[in-house]
């Protein structure tokens, strides 16, 4: 009878203690996500910036011809990753300026692999983390 009792307990304390503790595992990855929005006019004569979060795009004037949408959708979690979804894929006839954040590298998706893109401070103002593209595609990496 002892034993039964014991054995209740420990198993009443472990089953205490899972209820307490799975809320904080599961709060501890939790991810934030948020996406922004614009539209560049056709025949552009100036940049446009789009910034989400440590996130932006700058399209320069002749970069969009046509005009068109921009999004980006950006997934961070509370360690400093990230993910960002560039949209629409396309192909710019002159380069855009993506800044992320202070990161020193970030990863091109690519059948299947990671591919390192190495940042760099492109416009001189001291921070690393920005890249000239000629396209859109999806980027990860860490701020």
């Amino acid at each position: 009878m002892r034993t039964r009792r014991r054995l209740v307990a420990i198993l009443s304390v472990a089953l205490l203690l899972g209820v307490l503790v799975m809320p904080l595992a599961a709060s501890a990855t939790k991810t934030s996500r948020a996406m922004g929005f614009m539209m560049v006019p056709a025949r552009a004569t100036q940049d446009y910036t789009l910034t989400v979060g440590d996130v932006s795009v700058t399209i320069p004037p002749g970069a969009l011809p046509k005009g068109g949408p921009v999004i980006i959708h950006l997934t961070a979690d509370r360690n400093g990753g990230f993910c960002v979804d560039f949209l629409p894929d396309r192909t710019f006839t002159r380069p855009v300026l993506i800044k992320f954040g202070s990161a020193e590298v970030v990863y091109y998706h690519y059948r299947n692999m990671l591919v390192p893109i190495w940042t760099s401070d492109v416009d001189g103002d001291g921070e690393l983390g920005e890249v000239w593209m000629e396209h859109f595609s999806r980027y990860s990496g860490w701020f």
